[in-house]
């Protein structure tokens, strides 16, 4: 609940119990990973599909573009209210320079009787500044009574203000209502403040300002007080014309009112269930799934006994049909689902997702295939919902053997843990380097048909990036780039150097041209063996220090994805101990596992950086300190992770460097000498 500016939380009704703000779970260290779906078992791909409540409350209240900023927000309260303030002396006609030093001291005045009002005891400014029109310095007399307890002063002046002739009271007639209303919203029943609060809507309709959406709070009062009386429908429908005034703390009152209203009595939820809007709201409560942190979590029991009431109350929403059908899916009764669905538009987008669901349970890949591609295809479909149906649409894509339209959608719902495997597991070089040249994120068909079945040839939706900002559908990042690089990493691995240049960015394209050029000069037998070993001792730092984006695989064993970390992050494994079924591994796809080369240990690139640096010790003189050098530096990038293959190093710098101070060091040491 927002609150005008002059008044603090400290004048909050002692009722207030149900705004509450949950602390958010702690996460493990590591990068907030995303979901994925290459390991996921059959049953969370036929789980119903998760809800969120924030996206089926935009869909009942769609919120103007300028959203309401927070209550607590002073400086741009401030900002609003010495704008307004401005206004009326432009319209009373005072020159620019008192409008000035008027709205200065205007802001002197609120700030100290701000600091008046949250320190107890305190003695708020006697009178508002000289000169400002009337309806703001009554206004803020009554602000300063408020503070000060003494409410038959308060409702005074605010009556003043409204006693006012309607030009002069412009800019705080909405205020002055709002707060006649907080006068008498401890009185019970709450009929005096209800009041008011319809004036305040009244008001602002008839064109009076209301520069910090009081409208909004007066919506919001009201809902608290109905919710209070347990009258949770006059609450929830209260709370979304709050919310649709921009007002997005209406959005957590809107999750309480809900849960509220789920654990009702049979009759009230039969009540609720036939009011259209309480009842989309209840439902969608039950569609989302919170954590523990911020709310109750919906309970299987609820859950029935809502879909029971939906039943009793007889509904026959047809508008809403498809929100019904995937409660009923997810309450378990997939008939109940199937005859819903039935019922619900065509046009709507979660209408072919339960449809998509239905038919994966029954094993018809291909038709939950076509129906989940039409659902991505909306352009209604909110960018978190299309997201989700584009990762499940990868996943059966991937069970068909349809490999190209699974790193599609996979690529078009942003889930680029899942496109890797594909495109560096299961296609070859030249098929990943075909798909990449025609790979457009929109405005294609993508799909052929299915024998038979039925088609909507319609292309998959552009990229869109999965935020808690569901309302915005940006471009999000491109996984083009991604894709191009992960495909210049497995040509160098392939040894094919030259095409890998064609899709580097041009920071790795520069590094590996140094590369190719050390690598060339260091096999160059027309060069003397000195200058050859340091273009080779070159190359293989080159590769130590930037190997990871020259060569790394994108997952296992290097995990370029996450920069080298997290490497029980890694799915290929698990997806390999998938229980058979359809959406299991297939006989083809282990076949292609299998055929298609990847690097067999963890940093492979190092290993290559030290064959490098080995050539270039070969090519420099024993019981010599720059061939000592290369020796130790070369052992010690493997000598934690793998001491058998950095062996050879040390017995090289013992046996041919055995003279030198790095050898003499390591002898005594019996492995690599540290800080020498």
């Amino acid at each position: 609940m927002k609150l005008p500016s002059l008044l603090n939380s400290s004048s909050l009704p002692k009722f207030a119990w149900w705004i509450i703000l949950g602390a958010g779970e702690a996460l493990a260290c590591g990068p907030d990973f995303p979901n994925r779906y290459l390991d996921q078992p059959a049953q969370l791909m036929l789980a119903a599909p998760e809800g969120f409540f924030a996206v089926e409350i935009e869909r009942l209240a769609p919120a103007p573009a300028r959203r309401v900023a927070s209550r607590g927000d002073e400086e741009k309260e401030d900002e609003r209210e010495t704008d307004d303030l401005r206004a009326a002396l432009r319209k009373r006609g005072d020159p620019a320079a008192r409008i000035t030093k008027l709205a200065a001291a205007y802001r002197v005045y609120r700030a100290k009787l701000r600091k008046a009002s949250e320190e107890p005891g305190a003695t708020c400014p006697e009178r508002p500044p000289e000169g400002l029109p009337e309806e703001f310095s009554r206004y803020l007399a009554g602000a300063a009574a408020w503070y000060e307890n003494r409410l038959d002063a308060a409702r005074a002046e605010w009556q003043a203000v409204l006693a006012l002739p309607a030009a002069e009271r412009h800019f705080r007639s909405t205020w002055a209502a709002y707060m006649l209303g907080r006068i008498e919203e401890e009185n019970f029943p709450p009929n005096g403040s209800l009041r008011w609060f319809e004036e305040v809507r009244r008001l602002a309709k008839a064109g009076f300002a209301d520069s910090i959406n009081l409208v909004g709070e007066s919506y919001g009062m009201e809902a608290r007080w109905a919710l209070a009386l347990r009258d949770c429908r006059r609450a929830i429908d209260l709370y979304l014309e709050q919310y649709a005034t921009g007002d997005e703390s209406a959005y957590l009152s809107l999750r309480i009112a809900a849960a509220a209203a789920a654990g009702s009595e049979s009759g009230q939820l039969e009540e609720i269930a036939r009011d259209p809007r309480a009842r989309l709201v209840v439902t969608a409560w039950f569609l989302a799934r919170f954590t523990p942190a911020y709310g109750a979590e919906p309970d299987p029991i609820a859950l029935r006994a809502w879909t029971a009431a939906l039943v009793r109350a007889q509904v026959r929403d047809i508008d809403h049909a498809d929100r019904l059908a995937w409660l009923a899916y997810e309450s378990g009764d997939f008939d109940l689902a199937g005859r819903w669905v039935e019922m619900a538009l065509d046009s709507s987008a979660e209408t072919h997702w339960i449809r998509g669901k239905l038919a994966l349970r029954e094993n018809r890949l291909g038709a939950g295939a076509n129906e989940l591609a039409r659902a991505a295809s909306s352009p209604d479909l909110a960018p978190i919902y299309r997201s989700t149906v584009l990762g499940e649409l990868g996943r059966v894509l991937l069970a068909m053997d349809r490999r190209e339209e699974a790193l599609t959608a996979w690529l078009d719902g942003l889930h680029w843990q899942d496109a890797a495997y594909v495109a560096e597991r299961l296609l070859t070089i030249d098929e990943l380097k075909c798909f990449q040249a025609h790979y457009c994120p929109a405005g294609r068909p993508l799909y052929e048909p299915f024998a038979g079945e039925v088609i909507s040839p319609q292309s998959l939706a552009q990229p869109m990036s999965v935020r808690p900002d569901f309302r915005e559908e940006p471009p999000g990042p491109s996984l083009q780039s991604n894709l191009g690089e992960l495909l210049a990493r497995r040509l160098v691995r392939a040894g094919r150097v030259e095409e890998a240049k064609d899709y580097y960015g041009e920071k790795h394209r520069v590094v590996l041209e140094a590369y190719v050029a050390e690598v060339q000069a260091g096999f160059n037998v027309m060069l003397n063996p000195k200058k050859r070993a340091r273009a080779f001792w070159r190359a293989a730092r080159l590769v130590r220090e930037d190997g990871m984006d020259l060569m790394g695989a994108e997952l296992e064993p290097d995990f370029a994805i996450w920069g080298g970390w997290y490497s029980a992050y890694g799915a290929v494994e698990e997806r390999l101990k998938l229980d058979a079924g359809p959406f299991g591994v297939t006989a083809e796809e282990r076949g292609r596992l299998a055929a298609i080369a990847i690097p067999a240990k963890r940093f492979s690139y190092r290993y290559r950086a030290a064959d490098l640096a080995w050539w270039a010790a070969s090519l420099l003189p024993n019981d010599n300190d720059e061939t000592a050098a290369v020796l130790n530096t070369a052992g010690s990038w493997l000598k934690s992770r793998d001491p058998v293959e950095a062996n050879r190093f040390y017995q090289a710098l013992v046996i041919r460097c055995g003279r030198t101070k790095l050898g003499r060091a390591a002898a005594e040491r019996h492995w690599f000498p540290d800080g020498v």
